[in-house]
């Protein structure tokens, strides 16, 4: 388990953010942290159907699936992901 330090555009506000999460973690499971933290430091609700929010690699140019490690499918340190 390793730390990865993500940028996180969301272009539906125009923002970008920086996170951090684990090698280990499903796309889901850091889509859901980003999305409740986004949240919070606007003061809004960014993403109404949470569930319908797509994970973007701006790096490997895709789509990453809920279901996948960060670690497994090659996302590293530094790396770029949009929510859509």
């Amino acid at each position: 388990m390793s730390k990865i330090f993500l940028e996180t555009q969301v272009p539906g506000i125009a923002k970008t953010y920086e996170f951090s999460a684990d090698s280990v973690m499903t796309v889901g499971t850091v889509k859901r942290a980003m999305i409740e933290q986004i949240s919070a430091v606007e003061n809004m609700t960014v993403f109404p159907d949470p569930d319908k929010v797509l994970v973007c690699s701006i790096d490997m140019n895709g789509l990453l699936q809920d279901n996948e490690t960060l670690g497994s499918i090659g996302v590293k340190s530094g790396g770029k992901l949009m929510l859509l």
